[in-house]
C-alpha cells in the first residue's frame, strides 16, 4: 500500500491526509455505506452465533463435531462462491427473487442490501461459533454454581456481568471486529448481490485501474488516494480492537472435562432438546443451503419453455470460449498460486509468531505488542488495495515484473499472513518451556529440539494454518480480480466472475458459472473438513 500511496501522491501532488478530508460526495457515500453494512453484519453475526455456540457446546460427540464442521464451512467459502449461492437461491425463488433482491436496508444503500447483509452474516457466522464454543465447552460449571451462592451471582444480570461477559465478552468483541473487517472489504458479495451499492472496496477495485497515470484523470487518482487511506484508517481501528480483545480472550480458570461441562450446560436452558437441536441443525442448514443450491443450479438450463436439467453448463465450462480460459486451466493455475502462497506465508508467519512469543516470554511486552500489531497490518489493507498497490508499485519500480508469475502469490501471501500468525501464536503461547529445557539438558541441539519437541506439539496448529492459507488463497477474489485484469494469470474465482458477467441471452453462461463455483467450493469445503481433523478444542477460541 505504501508504494501505491507514494505513486498516487506523486501524481496528484496531494497528501494522503488532504485527500481524505477532500473526499468527493461519492467517496463519502461509499465510506458511510461500507461502515453501516459492516456494523450491521458484525452485530447480526454475534447475535446469531452466540446462542448457536452455546447450544453446540451442550451437545455430545460425534454430533457436536459434525454440526460444528458444517457450520464452519462458510468461513473458508470463497466470497464469489457465496455470492453465486445466493444468486442461485434467488433464481429458485422465481418471480419472488427480483422482489427480494430489490429490498434495501436504507434508501441510500441501494437495492439488494438486505440480501447482502444476510450473505455477510452467513459468511461470518462461524467466527462467533468458533470463538465462543471452545471457551464454553472448557469452562468448569462448578465456578458458576459457586457464583450463584454469592450476592453478585443471584440474578441473571449479575451472572452475566461477573461470569458470562468476562468469559465471552472479549472473544465476541474480537469476532465482531473480524466480521466488520471482512464485511468492510467485501467485493464479490457487493458486486453481485447489490450491484448498485457503492462501497470503498468497490470504488477502489473499479476505479483503481485508471489511477496513478501522470497527466490522466488527476481527480480520479485523488479519489482513489483518499478512499484507500480512509479505508486503511477504519480498518486500523478495527484491527487494533481485535488484537486487544484476542489478548484478553484467555480463560484463566481450570479447564473441566467435556462431560462435566455438558452436564452443566444440559441442566440449563441451552441443554433443552427443543432449543438445542433447532438452533444447531438450523444453523447447519443455513450454512450448507446456498452451497447445495449451487450444485443444483449448475445443471439447471433455461429453455424457451422454462427450465430443464442438463450438462450444458458443465460442457461449456470445460470447453471455454474461443480464446477463453477453460475450467481445468483455471484450476491448475489456482492450485499453483495457492501452493506458492502457502510456501511463502507459512515460514513468514511462523517466524513472526515465534518472535512475538519469545518477546512475551522474555518480558519485552512493548516489542511483542508492536510486532504482533505489525503482523496484523495486512488486514488493514483490502484485497483490492493489495492488488492495486502491487501493480502501481511495480509500475514505478520494476515494470518488467508485471508479467511475473510470482506477482499473484506474493499478493495472496500478504493477505493470509495475519491468519497464519493468529493460528500459530496461541498454540505457541500454550507451550511449556520446561519441555525444551529438559531436552536441552539432555544435550539435544536446537534442530533436534525443534524436530522432537517443538514441531510435534505445534504440528496441528501448523496444519490448520497451512490449510487456512491454502483455502483463502484458492478463493481470494479482490486482489486476483485487480491483478488478473492486467496480467495473463487466471484463477477459478475470477473465472466465475467472468462467466457471470457474460450476456444473459446465452442460457449456458449462468450454469457454466455455477459449475466453476461448484469445483471451487468443493475444493475449499473438502479442505475445511480435513482441517477439522487437526483442530483441537482449545482454551483460546481463535480461528
Amino acid at each position: 500500500m505504501m508504494l501505491a500511496v507514494d505513486r498516487l501522491w506523486a501524481v496528484t501532488g496531494t497528501s494522503p491526509l488532504e485527500a481524505v478530508f477532500d473526499l468527493p460526495s461519492s467517496g463519502r457515500e461509499a465510506l458511510r455505506t461500507a461502515t453501516g453494512l459492516a456494523t450491521l453484519a458484525a452485530v447480526g453475526t454475534v447475535l446469531l452465533g452466540t446462542p448457536v455456540a452455546l447450544a453446540l457446546a451442550a451437545m455430545r460427540d460425534p454430533w457436536r463435531r459434525r454440526l460444528r464442521a458444517l457450520i464452519a464451512l462458510p468461513f473458508v467459502c470463497p466470497s464469489i462462491v457465496a455470492a453465486v449461492g445466493f444468486l442461485a437461491l434467488m433464481d429458485l425463488l422465481g418471480k419472488h427473487g427480483p422482489v427480494v433482491r430489490g429490498w434495501s436496508l436504507w434508501p441510500e444503500a441501494g437495492p439488494g442490501t438486505v440480501l447482502l447483509l444476510v450473505a455477510m452474516v452467513w459468511f461470518n457466522l462461524s467466527l462467533a461459533v468458533r470463538i465462543v464454543e471452545p471457551s464454553v465447552s472448557r469452562a468448569d460449571p462448578r465456578y458458576l454454581e459457586q457464583l450463584r451462592l454469592l450476592p453478585g451471582g443471584q440474578t441473571r444480570l449479575g451472572r452475566a456481568r461477573t461470569w458470562w461477559w468476562p468469559l465471552l465478552g472479549p472473544g465476541l468483541t474480537a469476532a465482531a471486529g473480524l466480521t466488520f473487517t471482512f464485511a468492510f472489504t467485501s467485493l464479490a458479495l457487493v458486486r453481485w448481490l447489490a450491484p448498485d451499492t457503492l462501497t470503498l472496496e468497490v470504488l477502489l477495485a473499479e476505479q483503481g485501474s485508471g489511477a496513478g497515470i501522470p497527466g490522466y484523470r488527476v481527480d480520479l487518482s485523488r479519489l482513489v488516494l483518499g478512499a484507500a487511506v480512509a479505508q486503511a484508517a477504519v480498518l486500523l481501528v478495527a484491527v487494533a480492537v481485535v488484537n486487544t480483545m484476542q489478548r484478553r480472550h484467555r480463560f484463566a480458570l481450570d479447564a473441566a472435562s467435556s462431560d462435566a461441562v455438558r452436564r452443566g450446560l444440559a441442566a440449563g436452558v441451552w441443554g433443552h432438546p427443543l432449543l438445542r437441536w433447532p438452533l444447531t441443525v438450523g444453523a447447519a442448514l443455513f450454512a450448507v443451503a446456498p452451497l447445495m443450491l449451487i450444485g443444483l443450479a449448475s445443471f439447471r438450463v433455461r429453455t424457451p419453455d422454462g427450465w430443464t436439467l442438463g450438462l450444458d453448463g458443465w460442457r461449456r465450462a470445460f470447453q471455454g470460449d474461443s480464446g477463453g480460459v477453460t475450467l481445468m486451466e483455471a484450476f491448475w493455475s489456482t492450485l499453483q498460486t495457492a501452493s506458492i502462497t502457502v510456501a511463502l506465508a507459512l515460514p513468514a508467519g511462523w517466524y513472526l509468531a515465534t518472535q512475538v512469543h519469545r518477546a512475551e516470554r522474555d518480558g519485552r511486552r512493548a516489542f511483542a505488542r508492536c510486532v504482533d500489531l505489525l503482523s496484523m497490518v495486512p488486514l488493514v489493507v483490502s484485497g483490492a488495495m493489495v492488488g492495486l498497490g502491487s501493480l502501481l508499485g511495480l509500475l514505478r519500480l520494476a515494470p518488467g515484473l508485471l508479467a511475473s508469475p510470482w506477482l499473484l502469490p506474493v499478493a495472496h501471501a500478504t493477505l493470509v499472513l495475519p491468519i497464519v500468525v493468529r493460528v500459530l501464536l496461541p498454540a505457541m503461547r500454550r507451550l511449556k518451556p520446561e519441555f525444551e529445557a529438559c531436552a536441552a539438558t539432555l544435550g539435544l541441539g536446537p534442530w533436534r529440539r525443534f524436530a522432537l519437541v517443538r514441531w510435534p506439539m505445534l504440528r496441528p496448529a501448523a496444519m490448520v494454518a497451512a490449510g487456512l492459507a491454502l483455502a483463502f488463497s484458492l478463493g481470494e477474489f479482490g486482489a486476483s480480480w485487480v491483478i488478473v485484469r492486467s496480467t495473463d494469470a487466471s484463477t477459478l474465482a475470477v473465472l466465475v466472475d467472468t462467466w457471470l458477467a457474460r450476456p444473459g441471452f446465452d442460457p449456458t453462461t449462468r450454469p457454466a458459472a455455477m459449475a466453476v463455483a461448484v469445483v471451487l467450493g468443493t475444493v475449499t469445503m473438502t479442505l475445511m473438513l480435513l482441517l477439522e481433523r487437526w483442530r483441537e478444542d482449545r482454551v483460546l477460541g481463535g480461528l
